[in-house]
Order: C-alpha cells, then sequence, then structure tokens
C-alpha cells in the first residue's frame, strides 16, 4: 500500500515483510528520547510545534500499528511535557508506575503516575542542579535498579566542560542517588589539524548492562572514537574513559539489547575534516574559533548500525541505516530555517522493538532531516552488496562543501561528480572521478563513497575505466565513512590503491588506458596481512601492504582524483561489488 509522510510518498509493506531499512515518518523532536512504546502496543513520539526555544505547542504522534502509520496529538496538560527535549515516562517492570525526570534551572523532579502515561504526575524535586540530555531509564536485571543517564556543567582545568553522570533508584525512582563519570580526554591539536575540534570530553552517554554485571557506557568525544567506561558496581562508580573499538566523533551512540539478547548500536560511524584554522573569519565568535563550540560540521550525514551476538565481543554489519536526504543540497546550511531546529544531522537515536523481531529506530535533529525506519536485523547479517548504478547515487556520498559557513555550523553543497554515459555500453551509466580547479569549494577533487557489510576476511571488485588524457587517481578501502573530498582518507585506509594517467599503479602495476578493467582486492587478516590485487581475475605478483589495522572490518571503499592539476578527464567507475567471508 501507498501513504503520505510530510510530503513523501512511502512503499509501506506489511511488518513481517520489512527487511531492509523503510522510512515510516518523521519524529517530533531531536529524536535520542521522545519515543517510547506502550504495554499495549501503541508507539509514541513527544515534540513540539513552532521553534525550538518558543513552542507553540506540545505534541507527540502515535501508532497503532506498529509504526507503519502516525497521527499527531496535541498536548493539553502541561505537566506532561514541560522542557524541551525532556523524555516521556516510562513503565517500571515493578510498580507499574510511569517514571520520568525533567531538569530546569529550578533543578532536577522525578514526576510519578500510577495512572497511566497521561498522569496525572506528582513532582518531586531530587536535585537542586540542572542536568541535559537525560535520556530514558535502564531497568537493571541483575538487582532492582534503575538508571538514567544525563549531563552537567562544570569547570574543569580552567574551562566550563560538561561531565557524564548517572541518577541511580533503588526504590522505584522515589530516592535517587547520582554518579559521576571521570571528565573524557581533551582533543589536542596535532597535524592535519590547524585548531582544536570543539571540546566534548565524553558526555552523552548510552549505556546497557552486560550479562556478567557490568554496566557498559559508551560516550561521544572529540577524538575520532567513541570512549567506552565500565561500572562493576551497578552504576555507583565508573571507570576513566578510554578509546573503545568505535569510530566516530561529536556524536550521540546509542546501545539497544533485542529480547532475544543480541545488541544494536546506532552510530554515525564518520570521521569530518581536519581543522582549519578559522581565526581570520569574522563570521564567528571567540568559541568557535578556539574550539569551545563547534565551528561546522563534516561528518552527521550518515548513521549506521552494528549487531553483536557474544554481548559486544565482536559486531557484524557496520552498515549505513541512512543517507541524510539533503547532503547533496546547495542550501544545505540554511533551508528549513533555524526556528525549529538547528542541526540537519542524521545523528541522535532512539530505538524500539517491534513484533516479528523488526526494530523502529527514530533519529535526526531538523525536521528537514529526522526520520523513522523500521528493519530487520538480520538485514546486518548479508555478506554481499552490489552497485551498478541503476538507482544513480541514491547510495552513495559525492558531495563537496563549498566554502562559507552558513546557518548553523555548516557549509551550503554541491552534488560532486555525476553519472554519464558509459563510453562501451551505451545502456548503462559511469560514474565520472575528475579534478576541475574551482575555489568555490573547500576541496575541489572529485570524491565517491561507497558502504558494504563490514569484513575481516573478503574482496571487493570494481570496474574501471581510465580515459585517455586523464590523470590517474586512488581507490583506498577503508573501515569508516570519510568525506568524498578528504584527501587524508588513504592515510587511514586499509589498503590504498593509486594509479597515475598511464595506469602505472603504486604497486608497480599497469593499468591500460581506453579499456574497462576489474580490479580485485581480496584480504583476509586486517591485523598484518596483504592485500592480493587481481587485474581481470588474473592474480598479481605484488600485493598491496596493510596500511592501518583494523578491528571491526573493511566496510568503505573511497575512490577519489589525485592530481593537484585540473583533470577533464580523470576515470569512470561502473560496478562494484564486495563479498564479506563467513568466519
Amino acid at each position: 500500500m501507498l501513504f503520505l509522510i510530510t510530503g513523501m510518498t512511502v512503499v509501506c509493506q506489511s511488518l513481517e515483510q520489512i527487511y531492509e531499512p523503510v522510512f515510516v515518518g518523521r519524529p517530533t523532536d531531536n529524536a535520542f528520547n521522545g519515543m517510547v512504546k506502550l504495554s499495549d502496543g501503541e508507539l509514541r513520539h513527544y515534540g513540539f510545534e513552532g521553534s525550538w526555544n518558543n513552542p507553540s505547542s506540545h505534541i507527540y504522534i502515535n501508532s497503532t500499528d506498529d509504526g507503519l502509520t502516525w497521527n499527531k496529538k496535541v498536548i493539553t496538560d502541561p505537566e506532561l511535557f514541560t522542557n524541551e527535549n525532556m523524555p516521556p515516562a516510562s513503565l517500571s517492570p515493578w510498580s507499574g508506575d510511569f517514571i520520568r525526570l525533567i531538569s530546569n534551572k529550578e533543578g532536577t523532579f522525578v514526576l510519578r503516575s500510577s495512572n497511566g502515561i497521561d498522569g496525572p504526575y506528582k513532582k518531586i524535586r531530587i536535585d537542586e542542579d540542572q542536568h541535559d540530555m537525560i535520556r530514558q531509564p535502564l531497568f537493571l536485571t541483575k538487582m532492582r535498579r534503575m538508571l538514567i543517564t544525563c549531563g552537567r556543567s562544570l569547570v574543569h582545568d580552567g574551562m566550563e566542560v560538561m561531565q557524564s553522570c548517572v541518577y541511580y533508584s533503588d526504590d522505584d525512582g522515589h530516592t535517587w542517588g547520582i554518579s559521576y563519570v571521570p571528565v573524557g580526554p581533551r582533543f589536542i591539536t596535532e597535524w592535519p589539524h590547524k585548531k582544536p575540534r570543539w571540546q566534548n570530553y565524553a558526555i552523552e552517554p548510552t549505556i546497557i548492562e552486560l550479562h556478567d554485571g557490568r554496566i557498559w557506557m559508551l560516550l561521544r568525544t572529540s577524538m575520532d572514537r567513541l570512549y567506552e567506561s565500565f561500572s562493576t558496581d551497578h552504576g555507583t562508580g565508573w571507570s576513566d574513559p578510554v578509546p573503545s573499538r568505535f569510530y566516530s566523533t561529536i556524536t550521540m551512540p546509542t546501545l539497544f539489547r533485542l529480547q532475544d539478547g543480541r545488541l544494536l548500536l546506532f552510530f554515525c560511524s564518520t570521521t569530518p575534516l581536519p581543522e582549519e584554522d578559522r581565526s581570520a573569519d569574522t563570521s564567528l565568535n571567540e568559541a568557535q574559533k578556539t574550539g569551545l563550540w563547534d565551528d561546522v560540521f563534516t561528518n552527521r550525514d550518515v548513521i549506521h548500525a552494528a549487531i553483536s551476538d557474544n554481548d559486544g565481543k565482536s559486531w557484524k554489519g557496520f552498515r549505513e541505516l541512512y543517507l541524510n536526504p539533503l547532503r547533496n543540497e546547495g542550501d544545505f546550511a540554511t533551508s528549513g530555517g533555524k526556528d525549529v531546529s538547528l542541526d540537519k544531522s542524521v545523528h541522535q537515536s532512539q530505538a524500539v522493538e517491534l513484533p516479528h523481531g523488526k526494530v523502529l529506530v527514530a533519529f535526526g535533529q531538523h525536521p528537514l532531516v529526522r526520520a523513522m525506519v523500521i528493519f530487520d536485523p538480520d538485514w546486518l547479517y548479508e555478506t554481499e552488496r552490489s552497485d551498478t548504478f541503476a538507482d544513480g547515487l541514491k547510495n552513495w556520498s559525492t558531495f563537496k562543501y563549498i566554502n562559507g559557513i552558513r546557518g548553523h555550523c555548516a557549509y551550503n553543497r554541491d552534488p560532486g561528480p555525476f553519472l554519464i554515459e558509459n563510453p562501451v555500453n551505451k545502456d548503462c551509466k559511469a560514474l565520472q572521478i575528475r579534478h576541475i580547479i574551482n575555489n568555490k569549494f573547500v576541496c575541489d577533487v572529485d570524491g565517491a563513497v561507497w558502504n558494504f557489510p563490514a569484513s575481516s576476511k573478503g574482496s571487493f571488485k570494481t570496474r574501471i575505466y581510465l580515459k585517455p588524457g586523464g590523470k590517474g587517481g586512488r581507490i583506498s578501502l577503508i573501515d569508516r565513512w570519510f568525506n568524498p573530498v578528504d584527501t587524508m582518507t588513504y592515510r587511514y585506509s586499509m589498503y590504498s590503491l593509486k594509479f597515475d594517467g598511464d595506469g602505472n599503479t603504486s604497486s608497480g602495476l599497469l593499468l591500460k588506458p581506453g579499456k574497462w578493467i576489474d580490479l580485485t582486492f581480496e584480504w583476509d587478516d586486517l591485523r598484518s596481512g596483504s592485500c592480493t590485487l587481481k587485474i581481470d581475475a588474473e592474480p598479481q605478483i605484488f600485493s598491496l601492504p596493510l596500511n592501518f589495522h583494523s578491528e571491526n572490518g573493511i566496510n568503505y571503499v573511497h575512490f577519489q582524483s589525485v592530481t593537484k592539476e585540473e583533470d577533464q578527464e580523470g576515470y569512470l567507475i561502473e560496478t562494484v561489488k564486495a563479498v564479506a567471508e563467513k568466519r
């Protein structure tokens, strides 16, 4: 059947038929804590209408058919939703009461209802301090305790920073204690960065109870990775945050346990462009120039999902759950205005489990970008993916940034390289990668980025065509998303093949211009192993050395032009295919 949501026509299958991610609606607010599933199966997402700092009305959307269709409800009782980004109440498994925490300049309060989620609620202050980014509770199984993560402002090393905190209650939310996570790392400016990143330390935590009773926390930082902390006393104390295995920068993660015990992680496995010196930019304030606030986001256009069968010891998938539909737009920075939300990102997320093992995920911030999708976790176990551009560039990141920060921490965009007629097969399209010098861009080289299921042992095959007169390029295999125009990508790739316009490669191999060439990369050890290269199915004597080890497996290919000169011809890409070997 077909139905309309916010101007989009969506093909809606029955819930049982949904496999890969299907868009079903838009959250009503930044999507990290507003969704709740009631005991009768009703789904709600709470939010507002009007501007983010002066809502005209508080609302929620609800679904009674497992998230396939949604309706809007206006909230008339101010007690139900009193602050921006405050979560709806959650059902206590012990008392059956609905409980939520809210916080404002007057302190932090617990609200409690014994009459259902619509109240009325009894409100009691539990802390004189204000806490932000309150998420929904985790109800432990090893003891009768609930944990709620949040953050507070404090002065650390002479600077005001955010610190992660955890409220805990052992009496069903009547009384509360609070624990503090040690402050995380400070970003140090080193090459290739020319100034600090926004100093996030270790904030916006997500937590899960492990089978051995420990509580595992993942934290947003300014580093290239999420950091992790553990509690061995059910959330009362926390270890110093240290780097985790997951790449992510200044974006919020979400851990979620399925009813069958498997773990899901939703996060932006992305790395931003190196930080530029903007000390002369008069459009920025001092906080943006020095790292007390961010000047521009360049890694919030894709959200990923990974799955673990062994309580987080190993992970599969690392697949793109959703690509920002506005990622190529020329008015990206200013479209939709700033009144309803500032950031056009797909980070921040929340999940609930549906019947038939399906999962509903809400994510994103600005209403033009945020989304709710339903998918089957088994989709994350797929071992193959291919693309012939039959759907255009739907599954690709190719955009370029236009100079000049606009709106909220954003550049306007250009679509980047485009599809042209295949010079051999007129019925097919090919993606042309060139370098057309244009100073309007932050970086003007062409690049293209494509995701596939992560593999520690697998293969990647592509068919390319070096156009006569072209000046070459580079193909990099990597374990996270980098910007298409990021010229540093190859330094962090597992394997990289560079070729010039005559077909000479970094391994001494020759690719003949003027003909289609099949390149196959095969690897089986991302800690010490090399990569076998085949040209037109023929194994080559030379292999590609491992440049950067990976714990999670290769899940991206990054194509790019490499010449500093103008290159009107470049090279073409006709097909891509990745296969992960099961282990």
